[in-house]
């Protein structure tokens, strides 16, 4: 009886697990591929607090029902993963499209994304079809939401 228990348990607590894939050296291009245009990705660590306020303002905006063009990438070893996705559940953002670096040294795919970035987070790039804009810092909530607002307008003149 108490092994069925635990197994319900166990079923229970996977169905509401954060969808987080890891990202192996090599995988990011295909990534972006399966993403539509424009796209945000943001990339974040769980020793970053100014990465827990841009996570919160996704989260909001993803619970407002707003449609977020946005992959989250984490940078942290795969070790973390349990904080990662009790970070993500958090903020409301586990139901977006989420990534881990899977490689035991970060550096070397944090030089696949981009070879002038050398790890400073919050780190987002906005992805057009011919362009791709990289950005230092926490995006505001009020910055994000006029990204989005932006969308519809005039989708080749986009910037954070």
């Amino acid at each position: 009886m108490k092994n069925r228990a635990l197994c319900i348990a166990l079923l229970t607590v996977s169905c509401f697990a954060t969808a987080l894939e890891p990202l192996h050296r090599g995988d990011y291009q295909q990534v972006l591929d399966q993403q539509p245009r424009p796209l945000l990705v943001v990339l974040w660590s769980v020793d970053c607090p100014p990465c827990y306020d841009e996570l919160a303002a996704l989260g909001r905006l993803y619970q407002d029902g707003e449609a977020l063009p946005v992959v989250l990438v984490n940078t942290d070893t795969l070790r973390s993963s349990d904080d990662v996705a009790a970070t993500l559940q958090r903020h409301n953002t586990d139901a977006l499209p989420n990534y881990q670096f899977a490689d035991p040294i970060p550096a070397r795919q944090r030089r696949e994304i981009d070879p002038n970035w050398y790890g400073e987070l919050p780190r987002s790039y906005l992805i057009e079809e011919d362009s791709t804009q990289g950005h230092s810092g926490a995006l505001t909530e009020e910055r994000l939401r006029q990204w989005l607002q932006s969308l519809p307008d005039d989708k080749s003149q986009h910037s954070f």
